[in-house]
């Protein structure tokens, strides 16, 4: 079911992609006229950054000219998110970034937050992953209340990993935190370990 998922995302991908090749043939036949940015907040590897460097190839074929793939992974997506924001507004840049940059970074720093339609204009929504929850083998848990009961067996002592603070991930275990009552110790996972153990 995940694999069958996966590959409607990605069809859903190329079909956007064919149509901004398509509706930007139609309003102007010069552009794009140089390489196009597409800004990430992820890690190259990692969920965000697969699918859009398969819609850089695609557009880089369509515009007759080269989409490049920036990653700028940190701070929870506020450096990759004021780079887009404060890029020339000619067309040549554009944000590709997770929904927290937009839901968890207003008011974190002085630059931010970043606003739409002020700063960004929405283009499209590009697809979504599945989040789960899953224990380690000793800790015998199958269903969730049997985890939840542990923790508050145990309020701060266990502990989940996030792919950053502030981070879909980060926002998904402090949701789950109060809605179950309990208290787990966050561990933010470094991009390079994260990637180390899923080759």
């Amino acid at each position: 079911m995940h694999v069958a998922r996966y590959r409607a995302a990605i069809a859903l991908l190329w079909l956007f992609t064919a149509l901004i090749g398509f509706l930007s043939g139609a309003r102007a036949e010069d552009y794009p006229n140089r390489p196009v940015r597409l800004i990430t907040d992820s890690a190259p590897g990692s969920a965000i950054d697969v699918p859009v460097r398969l819609i850089a190839e695609g557009l880089s074929r369509i515009w007759g000219q080269q989409a490049v793939v920036v990653s700028q992974p940190g701070l929870g997506g506020a450096i990759a998110a004021r780079s887009a924001a404060t890029a020339t507004p000619d067309g040549h840049t554009f944000g590709v970034m997770a929904l927290s940059a937009f839901v968890a970074l207003p008011g974190t720093a002085d630059n931010l937050p970043i606003m739409t339609p002020r700063d960004v204009i929405p283009v499209g929504y590009l697809g979504g992953a599945p989040m789960f929850i899953a224990a380690a083998p000793w800790l015998a848990m199958k269903p969730l209340p049997d985890l939840i009961a542990l923790a508050k067996q145990k309020p701060g002592e266990l502990s989940y990993g996030v792919n950053g603070i502030g981070r879909l991930t980060h926002l998904t275990g402090e949701l789950l935190q109060r809605q179950a009552n309990i208290k787990l110790l966050m561990v933010p996972i470094p991009a390079a370990l994260r990637r180390s153990s899923t080759t």
